[in-house]
């Protein structure tokens, strides 16, 4: 960096740089990377359909109806094909170490689904109910943040 001293003495204005126009160096041919306003409105989008989980979940453990299980599933439905976008996503990018992790998480979350609809319908096991509903947010956590 050089500093150049405009006037006499050390009452002078002082210059930094080097005449850059105010633009920081890069190495050419590098691309800025773009703002991640996309990214970021996935993440705000997945984080209010767990929120809806968590509100939907709630619900359930005080009072199973069907209606609540369809919802359930539906927020589930779209938080796993998020998730899977996301995979696939990865994958092209040779992403490979998580494919087997990442489809072992999905069919688990799949697979405490179904046993939570069978307990719903039981009536009989609302604490293995609500061990199932926790565990399927924990599988959405770690799939998708």
């Amino acid at each position: 960096m050089r500093v150049k001293r405009s006037g006499e003495g050390a009452k002078g204005r002082v210059e930094y740089g080097g005449g850059g126009g105010g633009r920081s160096a890069s190495a050419p041919g590098s691309v800025a990377a773009p703002a991640p306003f996309g990214l970021a409105m996935e993440e705000s989008e997945i984080r209010v359909l767990l929120d809806r989980l968590d509100a939907v979940s709630a619900r359930l453990s005080v009072f199973p109806a069907e209606r609540l299980i369809a919802e359930y599933r539906s927020i589930l439905t779209d938080l796993l094909r998020r998730a899977m976008k996301g995979f696939s996503l990865r994958r092209d990018l040779r992403w490979r170490k998580t494919d087997r992790k990442m489809f072992v998480t999905i069919e688990r979350a799949e697979a405490a689904m179904e046993e939570l609809e069978d307990a719903f319908r039981r009536e009989g096991d609302r604490s293995r109910a609500i061990a199932l509903l926790e565990e399927i947010k924990g599988c959405l956590i770690s799939l998708l943040l």
